[in-house]
């Protein structure tokens, strides 16, 4: 058989050539079976999806409500900013805040580690873990994913539910849902002893707009947030309890979130390593 792509640089493939391949398959009602299956879930991870965006939708309105609107519960359980809860004038921010809220940074409510290079610590045995890099964040951790050894700092190990800010380039926050890996540079992994982990995490995850606004006007340059940065920014801070009593309506949110992003990971992989052997008939549907 003669094919234009020998007399070309780029190879081409039509309906001749696919008439020439035996393909072996199980019988059709194996196929039915197998695709129904398949069907199935893909339609679950679809499902889990769509519960999550409700999720993720819900815990922010229920953050905003609270810290953007000023409408978390008073003493007497109603919304304090729409039953005339005291405001007052902030200079820093330039706008009103419930009496007895401050100004700050975001480097004033959490700790920032940054990531290591990881091509230093490559893994000698059998252990490693895979190396978070910016496009893990983004994409999840692979088999092409880089590997570390295990044993790195304790800092620079990131679990799930972890709170992930990549400062350079591709400015994202993330709850970390990938499993257990080793924090590459570029990437900050954010904890507190002063605050919860939602009040830092929505509070990064609203300021992202502005990180990029900034990193988009440096067009000649890399855009990447600095620690001045995070200095310079300012944001509103409720008192410490009014954060924690958000934190226990929101955390539940997360978890089930996180929970369903887990169940996913495990049926994509399911669904991955059963289809060539579906296909090829090594297993069947019963």
């Amino acid at each position: 058989m003669t094919n234009n792509a020998v007399l070309t640089l780029r190879a081409s493939l039509n309906e001749e050539i696919f008439s020439y391949l035996d393909l072996l398959l199980p019988e059709y009602s194996e196929q039915v079976k197998a695709g129904d299956f398949l069907y199935l879930l893909s339609q679950k991870i679809d499902c889990n999806n769509r519960i999550n965006a409700e999720l993720e939708a819900m815990a922010k309105t229920m953050y905003d409500y609270w810290f953007v609107q000023f409408d978390f519960p008073n003493a007497n359980g109603k919304p304090y900013k729409s039953a005339g809860g005291k405001m007052v004038h902030n200079p820093n921010l330039k706008r009103e805040i419930p009496a007895g809220w401050s100004d700050g940074s975001l480097w004033d409510i959490a700790r920032y580690y940054n990531g290591l290079a990881m091509q230093k610590y490559r893994p000698t045995g059998s252990q490693f873990l895979p190396v978070i890099k910016i496009r893990e964040m983004g994409e999840g951790v692979s088999e092409s994913s880089e590997r570390a050894s295990p044993d790195i700092p304790r800092e620079a190990i990131v679990d799930d539910g972890d709170v992930l800010f990549s400062w350079s380039a591709t400015l994202d926050v993330k709850i970390w849902s990938q499993g257990k890996g080793a924090l590459n540079q570029h990437i900050f992994k954010v904890t507190s002893e002063k605050s919860p982990k939602t009040f830092y995490y929505f509070e990064l995850l609203a300021y992202l707009a502005h990180f990029k606004m900034m990193a988009a006007k440096r067009k000649t340059t890399m855009g990447h947030i600095t620690q001045d940065h995070l200095k310079q920014s300012r944001i509103c801070i409720p008192p410490t309890e009014l954060r924690y009593q958000a934190h226990e309506q929101i955390e539940p949110i997360l978890k089930k979130h996180l929970l369903h992003e887990k169940e996913n990971q495990q049926l994509t992989k399911l669904r991955d390593w059963l289809l060539p052997m579906l296909i090829n008939g090594q297993v069947t549907v019963v």
